[in-house]
């Protein structure tokens, strides 16, 4: 499976602006988007009719505002906006239209059990990325609910604004590093003058059920769980596993960004490299995940759901030489999408445990397991990650049960032989906090194996 880009010559529009001297009833988009895109550009309202004539252009219909978009640039960047389209803008015109030289083949070829890995240089992914924003991208080849641009971020009626204005903070500030141009017009650290790849890595463990692993991985001794506390939930790079280790996103199974304040949505959102995984991933599978390194972020993003909003924006850690890209952490940054079971279209009542069902254990056990372990050399079976981020994995609206999907998660850590921390925010989680300690002061005092504590699990009932 294949997504065709916007220089694909078989991506035919019409041209219901005329912008080009053609008696075709169809022709090229990519020569309409060209001529749109280098039109005399000066300031926000041109950038909001380039957006409209593209929508209109591609997609044959335009949304209804752009609003929150226009509110955030007057609001803002209102002061950045002569230097936006000075300094900024003719650099991501510059990389929207090298996308023929980038992508020869006009596509990029999907993740898949025969395709399972893709690399990109930071060059490809910032005009991937700038295409987004431009919502020149037709839509994925395959059914998802996950948008392939960010028009769902430019239009009025949002019920997170503040989420939706974190993400666009950090697309342009992307943008302006991107430019290689500060606001003084000063050079800045440049993701394209410290180049490394990217790489968007389909994971596909082979057993659907426990009993079918190496009998040895359940034999393992538990390792280290640490449980982090916080009063509110961040993006903090200290909370993302850099250098050496790895974070979980609770994804959805149509993996991506979105509207709200989701920790999937906050994670992305504020990694701009990381967008184009939309364009990449078609619905995970029970037995897939997603690995993605070296993603830059740009923001930090704190509290959840309604309440995450921008924190402050991350500084560059390399310099204006290529040679200091080897010291960035996010060079190393590695991302494992993971999307839980939805439970709560299981749970009948309060008393009731979904994640007891039958076969619901095995599943996460085995997803959690195939994200942990992809740190593993081939053929090895210590993973490479000296720890694991996490947070309470599908125990928001999935309905998980926090200390059995802890508990699911310290298991599958365990087999990889890495070390777990578990981030926890918020007042509502002291208890929790207090039963997981109880919890490994018993696991460290009785040499606990993994096999002892999925023996704990298994011995609840859906009823208990």
């Amino acid at each position: 499976m294949r997504f065709t880009l916007p220089c694909s010559p078989s991506l035919l529009c019409i041209d219901r602006f005329s912008l080009l001297e053609s008696d075709e009833d169809e022709v090229p988009f990519w020569q309409i988007f060209r001529a749109a895109i280098t039109a005399r550009i000066k300031g926000w309202g041109d950038l909001v009719e380039l957006l409209e004539t593209i929508a209109v252009t591609l997609h044959s219909s335009s949304l209804r505002d752009y609003d929150t978009l226009r509110g955030f640039l007057q609001d803002e960047w209102a002061s950045k906006e002569t230097h936006f389209f000075t300094e900024v803008w003719p650099k991501l015109v510059q990389l929207a239209l090298q996308m023929p030289q980038l992508f020869p083949e006009s596509s990029l070829l999907c993740l898949s059990e025969e395709h399972r890995q893709l690399e990109l240089s930071r060059r490809q992914v910032g005009c991937l990325v700038v295409h987004q924003f431009l919502c020149s991208l037709p839509q994925q080849p395959w059914a998802t609910d996950s948008s392939q641009d960010f028009r769902i971020w430019y239009s009025s009626g949002s019920r997170h604004s503040m989420a939706t204005r974190a993400y666009l903070c950090s697309i342009f500030t992307y943008f302006q590093r991107l430019s290689g141009v500060g606001n003084a017009t000063g050079p800045i650290f440049s993701p394209l003058m410290n180049e490394w790849p990217i790489t968007f890595t389909l994971r596909v463990l082979r057993e659907n059920r426990v009993v079918q692993l190496d009998p040895s991985l359940l034999e393992h001794p538990i390792y280290r769980l640490t449980v982090v506390h916080l009063p509110i939930a961040s993006t903090e790079p200290s909370l993302l596993g850099l250098p050496d280790g790895a974070c979980v996103v609770s994804a959805n199974k149509n993996v991506g960004f979105g509207q709200t304040g989701t920790q999937e949505e906050t994670q992305v959102g504020s990694s701009p490299e990381c967008c184009p995984i939309v364009l990449l991933t078609p619905t995970l599978q029970d037995n897939q995940v997603l690995i993605v390194q070296g993603a830059e972020a740009m923001i930090t993003i704190k509290g959840y759901g309604r309440e995450a909003r921008l924190d402050s924006v991350l500084a560059a850690d390399y310099g204006f030489s290529s040679g200091d890209s080897q010291w960035s952490k996010w060079r190393r940054r590695t991302m494992l999408f993971m999307d839980a079971l939805p439970l709560d279209q299981f749970t009948v009542d309060k008393r009731t445990i979904a994640d007891h069902l039958p076969g619901h254990v095995d599943r996460e056990l085995l997803k959690a397991y195939n994200a942990f372990s992809s740190g593993s050399p081939k053929g090895g079976c210590k993973s490479n990650y000296t720890e694991i981020v996490t947070g309470l994995w599908g125990c928001g609206a999935f309905g998980g049960n926090p200390q059995t999907k802890t508990l699911i998660q310290w298991c599958a850590a365990s087999m990889a032989r890495t070390n777990l921390r578990l981030v926890l925010s918020g007042e509502d989680h002291d208890v929790l906090a207090s039963e997981l300690n109880e919890i490994m002061k018993m696991a460290r005092e009785g040499l606990w194996t993994v096999k002892n504590v999925l023996d704990k699990i298994r011995e609840l009932k859906p009823s208990d």
